[in-house]
């Protein structure tokens, strides 16, 4: 972040990638306005942070409910500098001959029209204020392909989005970069451990031998929005512990 002044909005804020950002910009000073739809979650992650961060109910999918949203948020707090886009829905892992055409396109509008909606109701304002950063996020699905596929197919669909903005808003004082997060340590893989699913295969195939933590994501995330990546835009920044690479790796043997 940029100083002690920056004020960092995160949509899907309230739990897991997006609570760890927010909790790491007001430890390092800043403003956070945080939205989601788990309105116990955000509001109680609000009263955690204090009186430098606020909450505010809101599908990122509704263009109208998001700016009203934003527009509250602006009363509660100084002016917006900085946008993650971390609202997301949980992958369906189906073959495409069980996949219903319903879920594939749920899962795809809430990324991808998630994002487009969020950048277009904040960034939009952003420019017209001088600019600022965004960081969106994506997944390593995006850049290898996996059994999710309307996951997949959404967060590749935002890495696109994310680097045709950063050329549309490129003159105007915005940059607009992505994230793409490998398996991340959040209270949703633990749930599925605990219902018996094995992280073993997980951990076998990545380099590292480890899961991602939320706060490693958020520390790529608050450098993407400092002066410190001010020459960077339409970048693709894996954190992964090494997941993506390590399956060009296991065909001549196991990981070192």
């Amino acid at each position: 972040m940029e100083n002690s002044a920056s004020t960092i909005l995160v949509t899907g804020g309230a739990s897991g990638i997006g609570a760890a950002i927010c909790r790491m910009i007001i430890d390092r000073g800043g403003h956070v306005g945080i939205v989601d739809i788990s309105d116990d979650l955000g509001t109680a992650l609000a009263q955690e942070l204090g009186e430098n961060a606020d909450y505010q109910h809101a599908d990122v999918c509704d263009e109208a409910q998001l700016g009203k949203a934003y527009e509250s948020l602006g009363k509660s707090l100084p002016p917006v500098t900085g946008l993650v886009t971390c609202a997301g829905v949980s992958p369906t892992r189906l073959p495409i001959e069980d996949y219903p055409l319903e879920e594939f396109r749920r899962l795809v509008d809430n990324h991808v029209s998630g994002t487009f909606v969020t950048c277009k109701v904040i960034g939009t304002d952003m420019v017209a204020r001088g600019g600022g950063a965004i960081v969106t996020i994506s997944s390593a699905l995006s850049i290898r392909p996996g059994p999710m596929l309307g996951y997949g197919a959404g967060k590749a669909a935002v890495l696109n989005l994310t680097q045709s903005l950063a050329v549309h808003w490129g003159k105007k004082n915005m940059r607009v970069n992505t994230i793409v997060p490998g398996w991340v340590d959040t209270p949703f893989i633990r749930r599925q451990e605990a219902a018996g699913r094995d992280l073993s295969p997980i951990k076998d195939v990545t380099p590292m031998g480890r899961l991602v933590k939320p706060k490693e994501v958020a520390e790529v995330v608050l450098f993407l929005l400092s002066p410190a990546s001010s020459a960077m835009t339409g970048a693709a920044i894996v954190a992964d512990c090494g997941a993506t690479l390590g399956g060009g790796w296991l065909p001549y043997g196991e990981l070192p």
